[in-house]
């Protein structure tokens, strides 16, 4: 267990420095499994590059962040960002570093304008760091012509059937496609990329039976928090993206559902057993299912 904890933390580094990943967002999914072998996906709705959020940003200026002190010198930390004025012998006073007294309107200034423009040079930093990052790991760009690009790219690949880019990193698509189970099958493949979490996985097992799993359609802290507490490590949820998945995933089949962690279980449908997850916020599980094809 503990190797494979260490095996997970390593694959889910790269994807933690970066902040960025692809991931679900509002969505509905319908996975069909039959006998024969043959499956059927649609995934409609959102797809999301998720990029770092506002925990790592600057907070915004706020006059209570500035504190003066009686030796004359002047600060304001905003946890990401701090600037320092030092000391003027113009309103120095007696006393020692640590003793506040009242800043005046001037030193607000001073550090507002001091402040705010540290603030915007960390943001370009962060925006930028993460970019390249991003593309080192064949993530699409951050600025909304490459995204419009990587759209229009998405397309020429089989089972898109549509994919529009509706700004800050959302992508509405239209997935579609028919298989036979000869080999394991991951949802989505992107081009270019190297690492994402799946959607959705179907592997084919020796003894003729199918494990469904899908490790992105979980809400919660997200993929890393669901995938740590399974494996009882440490929940590293908070140093990843934020799950966006709202939506529902069923599975609908002929054959004989050996295990499943749904929360209300199979049941009757036009077509076989029907089983689905609800995601959300308030859910945690990756779903999980095996069938006896």
């Amino acid at each position: 267990m503990r190797y494979w904890g260490k095996m997970f933390a390593a694959a889910a580094a790269p994807l933690l420095l970066c902040g960025c990943l692809w991931g679900p967002g509002k969505f509905s999914s319908n996975l069909a499994l039959n006998k024969s072998g043959g499956f059927v996906l649609d995934y409609k709705g959102e797809v999301v590059l998720q990029i770092p959020d506002d925990r790592t940003h600057p907070a915004p200026w706020s006059d209570e962040l500035a504190q003066c002190f009686a030796d004359g010198s002047a600060k304001a930390d905003g946890g990401v960002v701090s600037v320092t004025l030092e000391q003027s012998q113009d309103n120095a006073d007696e006393g020692s570093t640590d003793e506040q007294r009242n800043c005046s309107p001037a030193e607000i200034a001073k550090l507002k304008s001091d402040y705010e423009k540290r603030a915007a040079e960390k943001l370009a930093e962060q925006r930028q760091e993460a970019e390249n990052m991003a593309k080192m790991f064949g993530l699409t760009g951050l600025d909304d012509a490459s995204n419009r690009r990587f759209a229009a790219n998405l397309m020429k690949y089989q089972g898109w059937r549509s994919v529009t880019y509706k700004g800050k990193g959302v992508f509405d698509v239209d997935y579609h496609v028919e298989g036979r189970l000869t080999q394991d099958y991951a949802f989505p493949l992107m081009p270019d990329t190297d690492l994402i979490i799946p959607f959705i996985t179907l592997r084919r097992r020796t003894d003729g039976s199918v494990m469904v799993t899908a490790p992105a359609l979980t809400g919660g802290s997200g993929p890393f928090s669901a995938r740590a507490k399974m494996l009882g490590l440490p929940d590293k949820g908070s140093d990843g993206p934020v799950s966006r998945a709202e939506g529902r995933f069923t599975v609908t089949t002929d054959g004989e559902i050996l295990t499943n962690n749904s929360e209300d279980g199979p049941v009757a449908g036009s077509s076989g057993r029907q089983v689905h997850w609800d995601v959300g916020p308030g859910s945690t599980k990756i779903p999980e299912m095996l069938v006896k094809l």
